[in-house]
């Protein structure tokens, strides 16, 4: 992950009301059908199954298509890397909520792949994100990173007493 810069000033107490008060899609830890049709994707969904095939493990979601955010219009921030099509996503983890080591399915195939992450706000004590063997902490709100390479295994979870909330943006041409 390699820091970019802080972007706080970018988020602003409407959205983070927005994101508390809403929850967003639903979406199962457990998701088979989008792990398979690739290799890796096989493989991940493998070891994936004995710990997570449970399906009771979820987190919130929200994108342009989520019914929460019709209405909402977000203008993202500029970002160092301009591809041709770009996505963007907002994960609220409450506590107890987590996701599972994974790849990212979307980016197996696509040419040019890059990621962000920025922290909704500051770092505390149980919001953990791990990518590869390491974990970051101690960053602020508004902390923008650029993933070192978008198809690094990676996860988190939230075992904190307060809810977890990021932006997620994937660019590729």
């Amino acid at each position: 992950m390699k820091y970019i810069g802080n972007y706080s000033d970018w988020i602003t107490p409407e959205l983070l009301n927005h994101l508390k008060t809403h929850d967003g899609d639903l979406r199962n830890v457990w998701q088979p059908e989008r792990w398979q049709g690739h290799p890796i994707l096989d493989e991940f969904r493998h070891k994936c199954e004995p710990a997570y095939g449970h399906g009771k493990s979820i987190f919130h979601q929200f994108n342009n298509k989520s019914p929460d955010m019709q209405g909402y219009d977000i203008i993202l921030p500029e970002f160092p890397e301009k591809r041709k099509y770009m996505f963007y996503w907002f994960v609220k983890l409450n506590p107890g909520e987590m996701q599972a080591m994974h790849i990212d399915p979307h980016l197996v195939e696509v040419p040019n792949p890059v990621r962000y992450t920025m922290y909704l706000q500051d770092f505390e004590p149980g919001h953990i994100f791990v990518w590869d063997d390491k974990m970051i902490s101690n960053y602020k709100k508004g902390d923008l990173y650029e993933w070192s390479d978008p198809m690094i295994v990676h996860g988190c979870v939230n075992i904190s007493y307060n809810t977890r909330y990021t932006l997620q943006v994937t660019m590729h041409d």
